[in-house]
């Protein structure tokens, strides 16, 4: 390396670590009252993803997926995924509970939530005298990432596919236990 590149890689290495200390994060810019607005708005449009996801909205809940997941998935290919899934979300108040919203920036909402799961196989016990059927039911926390693009809060459909038992291919990933639906 001559001594001029050297030098011009040094005063560009000065200038990247003086910019990186001297940019605040985007939510120290907002006041406390937009970040509670951004909480509340992305926490409803969480509400009604899950609504929609419990109702079997398919075509409506993939419009409201991040375009980096529908550039992966079509809608017709994303209903069908769904229909083959081997979970369900639980009804009434065991849909969803304890909900948490954390603002990382003016467009990236972190919902934490506690979601109710039933998977549609069912187990068989023997009991005393008879049999028992049970579908397995499950509360788990979890943790959803919420874009806002084009002025609605989105989400990840794959997500949405892998908590729902669906096994899909991961683009550029050999793929595993896959088998298409159509």
């Amino acid at each position: 390396m001559r001594k001029g590149d050297q030098s011009a890689l040094c005063v560009v290495i000065l200038l990247l670590g003086m910019l990186c200390g001297m940019l605040p994060r985007a939510t120290e810019a907002l006041t406390q009252e937009e970040v509670n607005r951004i909480a509340f708005e992305a926490q409803r449009r969480f509400e009604y993803i899950v609504q929609l996801w419990k109702d079997k909205e398919f075509t409506t809940l993939y419009d409201l997926g991040t375009f980096a997941s529908q550039v992966d998935i079509s809608p017709e290919g994303f209903a069908r995924y769904m229909e083959f899934s081997t979970r369900s979300l639980q009804c009434c108040w065991r849909t969803i509970q304890a909900i948490e919203s954390i603002v990382d920036a003016p467009d990236k909402v972190y919902i934490k939530a506690r979601l109710g799961f039933k998977n549609k196989e069912f187990l068989v016990l023997r009991g005393q005298h008879r049999f028992l059927a049970r579908g397995f039911a499950e509360d788990e926390t979890l943790t959803f990432l919420l874009e806002h693009e084009r002025q609605q809060w989105r989400i990840d459909l794959f997500r949405i596919l892998a908590l729902s038992g669906v096994p899909v291919e991961i683009p550029g990933y050999p793929p595993l236990f896959f088998r298409r639906p159509y």
